[in-house]
């Protein structure tokens, strides 16, 4: 289960864009509006990984033969979006949202763009083999939903606690003091990512 939450949190985390456009929502919107794309990020992280835990299981399985292949690709994908982090740009302002929607339609469009990110399944499945999922675990069905609910917990961990502080909390706190933290998250995620990027490849031993 911790390797579930574990990777359910860190997809969560390299999700920067919209931890930043939830923050923006919190000093624009109301609560209502805030809460529905905090549950439109949650639930497009969660849809992958239903795909991506199964799916590294079925691959751990049956494709054996090229272990080391998935274990550099892997490694290439997480290494790539920590290099990616180092070169985000930073948040510079959470006051200059246009108008905003209804929150159902804030809710589509962020569950929508979030899930349409073409690096979220690579990133999903090469972080489940960086917390070494299936090389604790033997990779039958049995595992899947103690794996599954540790995503679960990891998602809502990350997304609820920024859901809660959005709503609450971003009005109140000076901007300057909010983006700071916010863009402390960036060069973790790169110094993270490239670390997972060496975990791959030590697990492929």
């Amino acid at each position: 289960m911790i390797e579930g939450i574990t990777a359910g949190f860190i997809l969560s985390l390299s999700l920067f864009p919209g931890t930043v456009w939830l923050a923006k929502v919190g000093v624009s919107g109301n609560v209502r509006q805030v809460c529905a794309v905090g549950a439109a990020f949650a639930l497009s992280q969660l849809a992958w990984l239903l795909v991506a835990v199964p799916g590294l299981m079925l691959m751990t399985r049956h494709l054996h033969l090229i272990r080391w292949v998935m274990h550099a690709f892997a490694a290439f994908v997480l290494f790539y979006m920590g290099y990616k982090f180092f070169r985000a740009r930073k948040a510079t302002a959470l006051d200059d949202a246009d108008a905003l929607a209804a929150p159902s339609q804030l809710f589509r469009e962020a569950f929508r763009r979030s899930f349409a990110m073409p690096m979220r399944l690579p990133a999903a499945v090469a972080i489940l083999m960086a917390t070494g999922v299936y090389v604790n675990h033997p990779p039958t069905p049995a595992v899947l939903p103690e794996v599954m609910k540790g995503a679960v917990v990891g998602v809502l961990w990350w997304w609820g606690q920024f859901t809660f502080l959005s709503a609450v909390f971003a009005k109140r706190v000076p901007q300057r003091i909010t983006l700071k933290s916010l863009n402390k998250i960036r060069p973790l995620c790169g110094v993270l990512f490239v670390c997972l990027s060496g975990m791959v490849l030590f697990f492929a031993d």
